[in-house]
């Protein structure tokens, strides 16, 4: 075996390992979105379809729903239909999404430098306490980055760029707008970034562009038909955007009530617009103070690794206290922003490219 084979392999076997002894060992429930996103799987493997079962026995598991994005419900519950829904198929699905990711990045990174700099950036995420927490949740995180990963390698060849890596990037982005929408933005981005003429550009980018609409339309026109109106992909669109205008807002996730708008609206689609308005009304009142929010986020999301720790304490109580999450959200994020800083370096032009 070549040694930059034997490496990536390395690096996705400890990424494996060390996601799967930790989620079969510690048997993680489902917390925050995890509940309905398990439940969503469970409702598709049982034949419901992607129902409001998610939502839990209070709710009619035979009426269709599209309020969360059915990306990983659809794959956690493909694999519940092979091997019975349990804690232990979360554990190890979410260990071969982690694998795949480090075993990506070991691949790009030796795009761009030699080998050993390249195993140590595969072990680097493979390691990484974060990810490795993560992975063992039935949440999109882990699931999105491998396919985020999956777009980024097939669009960086070793030679030039060929029609099957550009429809395997495709694919991976189709993917990647059924966990999160808002992969859309990346559709036309990604495939015009890699080096060539402005009209090849171009092309790449209404090729995938086209493809992923393609894909996504069935979706699209199910959605039509099955709920009170017709949506690309989910109906939370508009309730996310609220939650970063209301004047209560914060910049940090928020309950939605019905005092901060939309009382008594019924339907998902019929709610997520009425949340969109609600949002945008803020935001013409006072643009300043939502741009102020949007970086209140983005510090909340960049600035520490909080959040694989505080899903646990959610989930399993018993093994930490408030005082231990606090302990354990300063142990990890050093290795966090370690990561963070080396991939905002790498985008300076400081070091030479390998071949």
């Amino acid at each position: 075996m070549p040694p930059r084979v034997a490496h990536t392999a390395l690096v996705a076997l400890v990424a494996f390992v060390v996601r799967a002894a930790w989620g079969l060992s510690v048997n993680v429930p489902p917390a925050w979105d995890g509940e309905l996103y398990e439940r969503g799987a469970r409702a598709i493997a049982a034949g419901l379809g992607y129902s409001c079962a998610m939502f839990g026995p209070q709710a009619d598991p035979h009426v269709p729903t599209a309020y969360y994005p059915v990306g990983y419900p659809a794959l956690l519950g493909a694999f519940y239909v092979l091997f019975g829904p349990s804690l232990r198929v979360v554990a190890l699905l979410g260990a071969g999404l982690g694998a795949l990711s480090a075993a990506l990045t070991h691949r790009l990174a030796l795009r761009v430098t030699g080998p050993r700099a390249a195993l140590l950036a595969g072990l680097a995420y493979a390691l990484s306490p974060g990810v490795a927490l993560f992975a063992s949740t039935p949440m999109t995180e882990t699931l999105w980055g491998a396919l985020l990963a999956l777009a980024v390698w097939a669009l960086v060849p070793r030679g030039a760029l060929t029609a099957r890596r550009l429809l395997l990037c495709a694919l991976a982005l189709t993917a990647a707008v059924y966990v999160r929408p808002q992969a859309m933005l990346l559709v036309p981005l990604l495939p015009a970034l890699p080096d060539a003429d402005p009209r090849l550009r171009v092309k790449r980018a209404a090729l995938v562009t086209a493809v992923t609409v393609a894909l996504v339309a069935p979706w699209s026109l199910r959605n039509c038909g099955a709920i009170d109106g017709c949506a690309f992909v989910s109906t939370n669109g508009g309730g996310n955007l609220a939650i970063g205008a209301i004047p209560r807002g914060d910049g940090m996730f928020t309950f939605l009530t019905p005092a901060d708008g939309c009382r008594g609206v019924r339907g998902e689609v019929a709610r997520d617009r009425c949340w969109r308005r609600v949002a945008l009304g803020h935001i013409r009142r006072d643009p300043w103070r939502w741009i102020s929010l949007s970086v209140a986020k983005v510090h909340h999301t960049w600035a520490y690794e909080a959040f694989p720790v505080g899903y646990l304490r959610t989930a399993r109580p018993d093994l930490l206290t408030f005082a231990d999450e606090t302990r354990w959200r300063r142990r990890i994020t050093p290795p966090w922003r370690l990561v963070l800083y080396a991939a905002l370096l790498a985008l300076l032009p400081l070091f030479p490219r390998a071949p």
